[in-house]
């Protein structure tokens, strides 16, 4: 007589396959790793926009903005001024036309990478940086806030910091720790204006740049 399993047998074996299979997914969590990644992602390419706006300092005695003049900010009379403001603004140095003056508080000139292919911005011209870094996504005027790079001087100080808002569950749940390493940036549209310890009594809204907190490039 041949032998084989029950249906009993056989949902208890798909049962089981399928504890196993949620306890795997659960430990490994897909999401969380891309997440991961995507902060692993931004902190490098935060970490080579700053270092090449070092050299291009050590090189120019000045940062990429201090090439612009405004109406609320002339950043040709000292690079002791405060400057904020997302990465894709012209005088970070990666997008833009080199001869535009058009600048003011909240940063010099508009966003957006549209133009970088024809006019690209003073880092990719004195060659700190790539072109092909310029489309990524932190340049494109369509991405949403959240996802942007964040630039922060302060005024007489001449450390800049590349800041974003973290995306993996891992950084985000230190935001109530008293050492934490995540920053607060008040941003007032769309500009980041100090930094202080993220301390918050309340969780942030992650996807509000003017609740969240930030990851900051260097990190201390």
């Amino acid at each position: 007589m041949k032998k084989g399993f029950t249906l009993i047998e056989l949902l208890v074996v798909i049962t089981l396959i399928g504890i196993l299979a949620v306890a795997v997914l659960s430990a490994l969590n897909p999401i969380e790793q891309i997440n991961k990644a995507r902060d692993a992602s931004k902190r490098a390419d935060a970490s080579q926009l700053l270092a090449a706006m070092d050299r291009y300092f050590a090189s120019n005695e000045k940062f990429p903005w201090n090439n612009f003049t405004g109406t609320s900010e002339d950043y040709t009379t000292s690079v002791d001024l405060a400057f904020a403001g997302t990465a894709d603004l012209l005088g970070v140095g990666v997008c833009g036309d080199g001869t535009t003056t058009d600048a003011n508080s909240s940063g010099a000139g508009a966003g957006g990478c549209d133009s970088l292919s024809t006019t690209p911005g003073y880092l990719i011209s004195s060659q700190e940086l790539k072109s092909q870094f310029g489309k990524r996504d932190y340049f494109d005027a369509t991405t949403v806030a959240a996802d942007l790079l964040y630039v922060y001087k302060a005024v007489n100080d001449p450390s800049v910091s590349i800041c974003f808002i973290p995306s993996s569950k891992a950084t985000r749940d230190t935001w109530e720790a008293a050492d934490t390493a995540l920053k607060d940036l008040a941003v007032t549209g769309g500009i980041p204006t100090q930094v202080a310890v993220c301390d918050s009594a309340t969780e942030p809204d992650w996807s509000d740049i003017t609740d969240a907190c930030f990851v900051c490039i260097p990190e201390e």
